[in-house]
């Protein structure tokens, strides 16, 4: 078997193929008679992995990706651990959505060097593609599993650590969701991203101080954010600072009009307030917004039961428990509805329902 020449072997060589070529005239693609001289270069020494990689980089750039991955085939074939061959096959495959082969690629590049820049950079665009893809399928499991495995050749990637932290977020793991947003602050101070997903998350572990200075950093810097004023009104509400909490929904409200959850919150605090009258407004934006919304429907229905207009109590309410069946408010006061209305039976089976359910167990989903 023919051996591949030193790098003195490999100038002179294709130094001399050159020479037997006509020069190229401006303006003119040289790409064509180097692959030429390349190929003939190749068929004398055909395991030069480095002239490999650059034939297959030609031929990809030809439109010929079968041709260009199996060179780099061949030359990972001979040198499994090559930098330049892996990262140039990785790409390949990367742009052919072939994330798990692709990641392979970038994995053994960063098994002996983590600081090469082509497989940091394509190790996460292939893991964030890829769990994207799985998510976009419904399978959060998987989508986590593929950031988790990304993590193990990118320890120190603040991008993927935020991702990671984000994906476990929506699946309820709050304390690696915890854990990896503060790895990736740490990693990269002030990143707003990272501020913002850590400020929700600590808002679901009921850590009301740190959640608001969070996400109060986030709006210092970000203060045309709706979503983010909604989440700091939310946070306040469950404190019971209701002139707070009131004023962020306002804010949220006035930068981003057409939403739904302000709205439904300001009619909450109006009616806790016995301001049925302010209520009544707020709960029909909301449900001019969602008509399935069963908090706004258990408001008005709880207006009307207020108002002894049971008739109307009753639709709003029913409505309100087949949209939020897990919501207690709804399910009691329907129950209070029934049994004004002499529909014994049915108002106990709705105060069972009521008795077994959390006390306060929410129900409009978090602002998007």
């Amino acid at each position: 078997m023919s051996q591949p020449l030193t790098s003195f072997g490999r100038a002179l060589v294709l130094a001399l193929a050159f020479a037997a070529v006509p020069a190229v005239s401006a303006g003119q693609t040289p790409a064509p008679q180097t692959a030429a001289q390349l190929r003939t270069y190749l068929a004398a020494h055909p395991d030069d992995v480095e002239e490999l990689t650059e034939f297959a980089r030609i031929r990809a750039g030809q439109g010929d990706a079968a041709e260009a991955e199996r060179l780099l085939k061949h030359a990972l074939a001979v040198s499994p651990n090559s930098p330049v061959a892996n990262n140039a096959l990785g790409a390949i495959l990367l742009a052919q959505h072939r994330y798990p082969e692709a990641m392979d690629c970038f994995e053994t590049v960063l098994a002996t060097n983590l600081r090469d820049p082509d497989a940091r950079k394509g190790e996460l665009q292939a893991a964030t593609a890829l769990a994207l893809q799985a998510r976009s399928a419904g399978n959060q499991q998987a989508a986590l599993e593929c950031l988790q495995h990304a993590r193990k050749s990118l320890p120190d990637d603040p991008t993927l650590l935020t991702d990671l932290g984000i994906q476990a977020h929506g699946m309820h793991l709050l304390e690696p969701a915890a854990e990896a947003l503060n790895a990736a602050l740490a990693l990269k101070p002030g990143d707003l991203t990272a501020i913002y997903a850590l400020a929700r998350v600590e808002a679901d572990q009921e850590q009301p101080a740190a959640a608001e200075r969070h996400y109060r950093a986030y709006l210092a810097a970000r203060p045309g954010d709706a979503s983010a004023h909604y989440g700091l009104g939310r946070l306040l509400e469950r404190q019971l600072r209701t002139a707070d909490a009131k004023e962020e929904f306002e804010r949220s409200i006035a930068l981003q009009p057409m939403q739904t959850e302000s709205y439904y919150e300001l009619g909450q605090i109006a009616l806790d307030g016995q301001h049925d009258a302010e209520a009544e407004p707020l709960y029909r934006k909301a449900l001019e917004r969602d008509p399935k919304h069963g908090g706004a429907l258990t408001g008005m229905g709880i207006l009307s039961y207020r108002a002894k207009d049971y008739a109307k109590a009753e639709d709003y309410l029913a409505r309100a428990v087949a949209s939020a069946p897990k919501y207690q408010p709804a399910h009691y006061y329907y129950g209070l509805t029934l049994g004004r209305m002499g529909k014994k039976d049915q108002a106990e089976a709705e105060m069972k329902i009521a008795v077994s359910l959390q006390p306060r167990h929410m129900a409009p989903a978090p602002m998007q």
